[in-house]
Order: structure tokens, then sequence, then C-alpha cells
């Protein structure tokens, strides 16, 4: 079972230097000039980015953040169309994955050239061991991970208890959740079906319990071609569960043209009982203004509740645009610089609804997240397994075919098959 050992074994050196390392007030983006600087984030960070932006352009007067927004899946054929024509923005966001984990992770893009690499920078010293190792490429550290998001599910609590319901915490559990739900008129699960990359990150949270949380060397051994997807009994069970949650009624009427914004206005309205995701998008959840308590809980997969059955996700990170002018690259490192700021951090993963890497480290769980503790004082939790695939192509055939599961048009097989296609592309 992956325990992160690495990483627990730093804990005790990497919080000292949180609490020793001061941060310096970095010098109005290396310039006294007016200077404007465009950025593009994914809309899942909009809340913390736009309470930290405000307060940026208030301590630098000089420096302007323009800033546009898109869901995961269309802002990486965006930076990465927009980088191939040469007018990607100044800030860009990337994936701290490895190669393989996405299109625009930083290994592929620094080794494009398209990153400046961040050298003696203020946090550089406090980054977690895990997210150090996803954001460097050689000896250069490229992007700063701004906080780290948990996948499962978050609970309208207040309907939960009219309808005398007990939160799931196995698989068997969440079934029965929903054919009483549906039985009182109520949603169970509102899913975003429309949206490819919500579906593929949901099956992924479904394998934890039934791939990763059980043979920690999984992914090894698909490398080394001794497993396959196809082969691999627990990634059957963990997609035929998705079938299982909609025969069983799990989810709302026309699913698969649920976009993630009205998924989550759904959510707030109060019309279902439970919503997948990561923490991190409660932020965009509480824009919509929800009348009733919310927690998060790991997502109820597997037969025990004490099973592996979470993923830690990075936020997506910043890196600068090694093609933007010194003047703007000055600019985007200062904005780099202050996000990373302690307070600043902290504030920002408030907002949005995930962990700071320093609260990561130290257990620090907010009151919506108490359900978690368990799984961080264990350790039973495993790296997002996406993040660590091949290729980005493994990640695309899931995330294109995973809902065809639900529509009918397409089989475990043929979904399994596919990644396995994808995987024999080899490494990035």
């Amino acid at each position: 079972m992956r325990k992160l050992s690495a990483l627990a074994v730093l804990i005790t050196a990497t919080v000292a230097l949180f609490l020793a390392s001061g941060v310096r007030e970095p010098a109005s983006g290396g310039t006294t000039d007016t200077v404007t600087i465009s950025m593009l984030a994914n809309t899942i960070d909009q809340p913390g980015y736009e309470v930290l932006i405000k307060n940026f352009e208030r301590v630098y007067p000089n420096i302007t953040v323009q800033v546009a927004y898109a869901l995961s899946s269309d802002l990486t054929q965006l930076e990465t169309t927009e980088l191939a024509a040469g007018n990607a923005p100044d800030l860009l966001t990337v994936a701290s994955s490895t190669c393989g984990g996405s299109q625009t992770s930083v290994c592929l893009l620094a080794r494009s050239g398209h990153l400046v690499p961040l050298v003696n920078e203020p946090w550089a010293k406090r980054t977690i061991p895990l997210v150090t190792s996803l954001a460097k490429v050689g000896r250069n550290l490229y992007a700063f991970a701004p906080g780290l998001g948990l996948e499962g599910i978050s609970t309208n609590d207040d309907l939960f208890r009219r309808l005398g319901l007990a939160v799931p915490q196995t698989f068997s559990q969440l079934l029965s959740v929903c054919r009483k739900a549906k039985s009182a008129g109520t949603v169970a699960m509102i899913l975003a079906g429309g949206s490819q990359t919500t579906v593929a990150y949901l099956l992924t949270a479904m394998s934890v319990a039934t791939v990763y949380g059980k043979d920690a060397a999984w992914i090894s051994k698909r490398k080394a071609g001794t497993v396959t997807f196809a082969g691999t009994a627990g990634w059957r069970a963990a997609l035929q569960e998705l079938i299982e949650m909609n025969d069983a009624g799990c989810f709302e009427p026309g699913v698969v043209g649920t976009t993630t914004a009205s998924a989550q206005a759904q959510f707030a309205q109060g019309r279902g009982l439970m919503i997948p995701g990561l923490t991190s998008q409660r932020g965009q959840i509480e824009a919509d203004n929800p009348k009733f308590t919310i927690s998060s809980y790991p997502f109820p997969g597997g037969t025990r509740a004490n099973q592996t059955r979470a993923f830690i996700n990075l936020d997506p990170s910043l890196g600068v645009n090694a093609h933007s002018s010194p003047q703007k690259q000055a600019a985007a490192r200062a904005f780099i610089d202050f996000v990373a700021r302690p307070k600043q951090n902290a504030l920002y993963a408030k907002v949005n609804g995930g962990l700071t890497q320093y609260e990561f480290l130290k257990g620090q769980l907010p009151a919506f997240m108490s359900h978690y503790a368990p799984v961080f004082k264990q350790h039973e939790y495993v790296v997002n397994p996406q993040s660590l695939w091949w290729n980005p192509a493994v990640s695309l055939a899931l995330s294109q075919d995973g809902i065809g599961l639900i529509t009918g048009q397409l089989s475990v097989g043929d979904v399994l098959n596919a990644m396995d296609d994808a995987w024999k592309q080899g490494p990035a």
C-alpha cells in the first residue's frame, strides 16, 4: 500500500524550514515601469486568484495582471496551441506531474524551452519533496504549486439529515444511498457528465480502492509490461462501478449533458446529496451561495471504510513563459513569489477549499475536511495516478471514452483497451 514514506520521513525537516525561513519582500517586479502581464488559469482556482490578484496589485501598483480562466481540458488545448503560435500568456498554468501526466506538464514544457528556471526563489526551500520531484527538470525548479486538493465527495449535510441517511463509506453503501435517494425523489450524486475531466477523475478515484491502494507498484508493473489496464481485475471493477452507479439511479436526468458549472450550481441549490470532485472545487460551489452545510469525504469506494480510497492532487502550478520579455518575466516571477508568501498562500487555499503544502505536511485540515483526518494520520492516500502515467494520451483516452460507459456506447473492455493502446505509444 502506498504510504508516501519518503515524504513522511522528511516532514520534520521540511516543517522546520517552513517555520525558520523568511520570505523576502520583492522589489516591485524588478522594474519601476508600469507593466501588464497576462495569465491563463484553471477555472477551479478562480476564487483564490481573484482575491490574490487584487492583493498583489495593491502591493505592486506598477504591475497589472490580466487573467483569463478556462476549464481543465480547454486550458490544456488553449495553452499548447498558444505556445505553438508564440502568443501564450506570461504566467502559464502547468501540471506538476511526470512527463506523461499532462500535455502541459512541467517536464514537457521545460524540455521544450517554454519555461523559465526559477532560481533563488524565496519559497524554493519550503517546497515539499513531493512537489519538488514533479516541478523540477534536472536540477532546475520551474513551477510553484500553490496547493493540494483531495479527490472525494462534497456532501449536503442538511439533506442527508432530512432524509435520515448516512454518508456512504463503501461502494455497497453508496449504491444503497442512491436507491433510497431516488425513491425519495432526490438525486444522490450530481455529476458533470459533460466534462471529460470530471468523469475521468471519478473513474480514477474508483481505481484507488480497487487497484492502487492494493498494489503500490502497479504503475511500475505497467511500465515494465507485466500488467495491462484491460488485464487488471481492479481496473475492470472500477469502470464497472460507474455502470452500476448509473443503473442504481445515482445520477441526475440528462447527466451526460451536465456541464461543470451546471453541476456545481445544482448542488449549491440543494438538488442533490453529493457531488464528486476535488476538495478545491469548494470555492466555486460557495460562490453559488449554498444555504446548507457542506462537508468533504473520501470517495466511498472499496469494501472497507478504512482502506486506501483517496488520492491527492497538486493544484495547477504557476510557471513563467520563457518567450515573454525580460520585464514581463520579472513581473511574473514577482507574482509567483507573492502567491507563495505564507499568508497569501494560506488565503488562496482557504478560499478555494484546498491545502497549502505546509498545511498538508502538518495535517492541518479545515473543519469541512475533518473526515480526512484518519487518511492523513495513517498516510492512507496515493498520488493522483494520472499524474504518473506514461504519456498524456492515456489520460486522454480515459477522458474521451469514460462517458461512453454511461451512454452504453462503449464497454469496460473498449475503454481499457483504448488506454492500453495509448500506453503503447511509449513514454513522453
